[in-house]
């Protein structure tokens, strides 16, 4: 694991600020960190509090980057100062921080990983797969595999929230297409405590028996209907890409304001950029046009 503490990003102070003055992130990437504290608060009654909680300057109080239960811990304890380590980072390095951190002590389940990568990648724009999974010292087909797990049902996304379908086993119904089927299975797996290899034979067992319907549903997404809604996320998809690239670009531009020759060619690139995003929603806009006076 990356050792942040070591780099560049993680210099600043350490020093006892007011718990008054400390807030919460917008974005809480553990989201069982305001389960109960109280064998925690104990511990730190006993032998106090080990590891300074990490937070940043925003605006007059300090954000918590990293360290959520340790502060609501110190606040039931009723301390009026907390110790701190403050740096001076932005959104994106304060998110990778805490996520760092989060994945090292193994506090998220995988589906607030998943959920927190997808906020990296796709919500803010930061960075693609690969570069998320140097941040955080995974691989990236460690990466897609969590991202994947988000694209099962809410129902499935429950029981592997809630340990009842290990990630593995969930990896498995990602490749099962019929939603029904997929439905199907996780009972099964729930119920029976299935393994990976126990899973696969269950899938190919229900794809035999799902044959006719199959064979239904793969005339439906050749049909000329479903080519056009195709073609309609295409462009989706490609002003998706364009927007999250104008977004990173102008975190940049952000960064090196004070030389303007690059402040000037970025700003080129990102209007450029921006004049491409109208020119596809324009013609995303021609292509439905067409398609309506087409209709019978």
């Amino acid at each position: 694991m990356k050792n942040f503490s070591a780099s560049p990003m993680m210099k600043g102070i350490v020093e006892e600020v007011e718990i008054s003055n400390l807030i919460l992130p917008n974005y809480t990437i553990h989201e069982r960190g305001k389960e109960s504290t109280d064998e925690l608060a104990l511990s730190i009654l006993q032998h106090g509090l080990l590891h300074p909680i990490i937070i940043r300057i925003k605006e007059s109080q300090f954000e918590i980057i990293s360290g959520i239960r340790r502060y609501l811990a110190c606040k039931k304890l009723r301390w009026k100062k907390i110790p701190c380590h403050v740096i001076e980072v932005d959104d994106k390095d304060s998110f990778e921080i805490s996520l760092a951190e989060n994945i090292q002590r193994k506090n998220l389940n995988p589906i607030e990983e998943a959920r927190a990568f997808k906020v990296y990648i796709t919500d803010f724009g930061w960075g693609g797969v690969s570069e998320l999974a140097h941040k955080i010292s995974k691989s990236p087909s460690y990466v897609s595999k969590r991202l994947s797990l988000l694209e099962l049902a809410v129902e499935i996304v429950d029981e592997i929230s809630k340990s009842k379908i290990s990630p593995s086993v969930a990896e498995e119904l990602v490749y099962v297409k019929n939603h029904a089927t997929r439905h199907e299975m996780a009972i099964e797996i729930v119920n029976k405590d299935l393994t990976v290899k126990e899973v696969r034979k269950l899938a190919n067992a229900l794809s035999i028996a799902d044959a006719t319907e199959s064979l239904e549903y793969n005339s439906l997404m050749d049909s000329k209907e479903n080519r056009d809604l195709k073609i309609n996320r295409c462009f989706d998809k490609i002003l998706t890409t364009l927007k999250i690239t104008q977004n990173r670009i102008g975190t940049i531009i952000e960064e090196v304001d004070d030389n303007w020759i690059i402040y000037e060619t970025l700003m080129h690139h990102k209007n450029l950029i921006n004049n491409q995003i109208d020119i596809m929603i324009r013609e995303q806009k021609r292509f439905n046009q067409k398609l309506k006076y087409k209709m019978p």
